[in-house]
This record gives C-alpha cells, structure tokens and sequence, in this order.
C-alpha cells in the first residue's frame, strides 16, 4: 500500500480522499510506513495531520535526530517556535541539521548571539553544506553585516538549494547597502526574473536605489506601482515627491506629499519636502510654516530652524528671527548661523549693541565668508566705525579680487580715513 501513495504523490493525484484513505492506513501500518504518510502530508503542508503521525514516534524513538528534525520543522510551520526549540535541545548537539534549525529560530527571535554559536559548531562538523553556508549568510544579513553576508550569498546563488529565500533579492539588499547601487539593480532585475512579481518591499528597495543612482523614471516606475497595490504603505510619498520636485512638478510635488500626509501626519520628512516645494514655488510664508512643522515632530532638526530663520529674514520679520533663535537655543539647537540672523535683525531694529555683539560672535565662523564680511562692513560703516569696516573689505578683496563692489567701497572709506 505505501508504494501505492508514494505514486499517487509522485503523480500529483492525491485528493482529500486518498489522504483519508492514508490516515486509516497508518494506524495499522509500520513505523517507516507511518513516517512515509507523515512526511506525504508534510509536503501537501498538512502540518497538523503529520504531527499526529510524527509526535507518537517521536515517543518510540527519542534518540532518532531525521525524525526529531522533521517534528521540529513541523511545529515551526505552525508557529510552535517554543515546542521546536525544547525538541531540539534535547537532541544531539552534533546534528548539524538539528543545529541549523535551532539557529533559525535564535535568529527569528533575535537571539544572534546563540544562533551564530549553534551555526559555528554546525558549520564544523558540515563545512562543505550550502545550506549551512545560506544559513551563515542569512544571520549576518538579519545583523546588518551586509558585507559578511555578500560572499556567501554568492557563493550559493548557483546552488540549486530548496529554499524560499529569495538570494537574489538579498544581494540586490547587500549591494545596495555597501553602496554598489548598479550592482544592486541588476541583481533585483535577476530576483524579477526568477521568482516573478516583486513584494512591496522588494519594489521599495529597488526604488530607493535608483533614486540614489538619479534614475527617476525607474524610481518613479516603482513607487507608483507600490502605491498601486498599497496605498497605506506611507515610506513611498516623500521619495515621490522628492522625484517630483527634483523634476520641478511641484503641484505633484505638493499632492504626493499631501497624500502621503494623510497616511502619517507624524513623518517629518514629509514636511521636510513640502517646505522645499513651497520654497520652489516662491510660497515662502507656507513654506515657513511647514519647517515649523518638521520643528514640532522632530524638534532637534537643525536644518529646518536655520531654513525657518531665513525665510524670516526673507520676510522681514526680524522679531520673529529673534524669538525664534531663543527658542531653538531654548530647545538645545545652537549654530553659529543664528549669530550671524541675529547681528542681521537687531540691525534692522537698529539694536546696534546687540547687532555688534552678535556680529562678532559670529566673526569666529564667517570670518572667511565674503557674505558676512559684506554684512559685517556695511553694519561698521552703519554704525560710524569705518576703521572696522575698512579691515572687513580688505578682507573681502583677499578672499574675492573680483568683487569691484568691495574694492570701490574700501577705496571710498580708505580716502575718507
């Protein structure tokens, strides 16, 4: 009779009638014939049923790793991680597949401390098994050492190993992330080919790279088909919209980021982007706005506060480039740049000893920095200081021989003095 189902499997021709059949047949039949209808139903992915079969000679023989291995595998398709794992540790500790299996699960649950001990000792006794070596190559995957994980990914991609790992789609990963970004795309192209349709991950992935490679027509190709099939899944908008508005699409810029809003109001990077199409699209006050909106979901955003403060400068609020600073200071944010936004406000409000102090805070950092310098000069004149001034421009003509501007003005205040 097994040789009778060993060929209706063989042939695909086992229905839910024949397994019954199987199952009335194993109460009587012998342990290896019972083990053959366990490992038949285990490949159809009737799990439960083959645990029936498997558990009760597990009781017979405890000793025996194939079928130890087999019953853990079993409880690991079912999410038993626990039941496998107390299996296992019983075994013996010289089972390379007894091993590999527990360091799958250490991986699974973050222990990679124990699963690399358990992949070492496997990898003793077995130094020649791929799977092994995919194993190796997938715990260091899973801690971010993309560049352990890169050979041994390689070595095995022309193996021709039972797996669902997708190896193709893990080099793409790891050449992506030690920087190989044309490396990476080929290898995604090779995952497509394989296995078909890309995850949404996977396509996210392939996305990201080439943004970085500024291949925006196949980033764009992806996000969109991303959005297509998971509109929710929010990390896609702010590459969108940065494509969009690297292109100088602003209104699509601005509705990918919108949409993308939606789905998570709390991304700063969201903000990030819609501020710099506001900017582009000359809405500065909107465009304030939205940096004081990445300010309040990441309030350590150094680059936002300094865009703010220039926008306000921009806008002549110089009030508010003066609160503002003290906030951010307040906050812990501290550049050299709110000196100089400062010096430039208090002159405008014709706070001259404020102006002078924060001037010369700043000179420390911008004493090089023709713009400052200029500012500095003009504010010394300003103020009746043209000795200052003079030293400022002479600066600037040092620094910059081409800026008549400068070498007019210093000649003037130099004849005057």
């Amino acid at each position: 009779m097994i040789e009778k189902y060993i060929k209706l499997y063989e042939q695909g021709e086992i229905n839910e009638g024949v397994v019954e059949e199987m199952r009335h047949f194993a109460f009587e039949a012998k342990d290896d014939d019972i083990f053959t209808i366990a490992q038949i139903f285990a490949s159809l992915g009737l799990a439960g049923q083959a645990i029936e079969l498997a558990e009760p000679l597990h009781e017979t023989y405890p000793n025996e790793a194939e079928l130890k291995n087999f019953l853990a595998d079993l409880y690991l398709d079912l999410a038993e991680d626990n039941k496998a794992l107390e299996l296992l540790a019983e075994g013996n500790q010289d089972d390379a597949k007894s091993l590999l299996l527990q360091a799958d699960m250490y991986i699974t649950q973050g222990l990679f401390e124990v699963a690399e001990q358990k992949l070492k000792r496997a990898m003793e006794l077995e130094p020649d098994n791929v799977l092994l070596q995919l194993a190796y190559a997938e715990y260091f995957y899973h801690i971010g050492a993309f560049d352990d994980a890169l050979p041994l990914y390689l070595d095995v991609q022309d193996a021709s190993l039972d797996t669902e790992i997708d190896i193709y789609s893990r080099l793409a990963t790891c050449y992506s992330r030690i920087g190989k970004f044309e490396k990476s795309l080929g290898y995604f192209a090779k995952s497509e080919e394989l296995h078909g349709e890309p995850s949404t991950d996977q396509l996210f992935n392939k996305a990201f790279i080439a943004h970085s490679l500024n291949d925006f027509p196949l980033a764009k190709q992806a996000l969109l088909k991303i959005k297509g099939l998971d509109p929710s899944y929010d990390t896609i908008y702010p590459l969108l919209g940065s494509i969009y508005l690297a292109e100088g699409e602003h209104e699509r810029a601005i509705a990918a980021i919108t949409e993308g809003i939606r789905f998570n109001e709390f991304n700063p990077e969201l903000y990030r982007i819609k501020a710099r199409c506001l900017e582009a699209a000359h809405d500065i006050e909107a465009a304030r706005d939205a940096y004081y909106e990445v300010l309040n979901l990441d309030p350590e955003d150094l680059d936002a506060a300094l865009c703010s403060n220039r926008i306000c400068l921009a806008m002549e609020d110089y009030e508010e480039v003066i609160a503002n600073a003290a906030h951010y200071e307040e906050g812990g944010l501290v550049d050299d740049r709110f000196f100089w936004d400062l010096a430039l406000s208090h002159q405008e409000l014709e706070n001259y000893d404020e102006a002078l102090e924060n001037y010369e805070k700043a000179l420390a950092t911008y004493g090089q920095d023709p713009a400052f310098l200029k500012d500095f000069a003009n504010f010394l004149i300003e103020d009746g200081n043209a000795k200052e001034a003079i030293l400022r421009l002479k600066r600037i003509v040092e620094l910059d021989p081409s800026d008549l501007g400068a070498k007019e003005l210093l000649e003037q205040l130099s004849a005057e003095n």
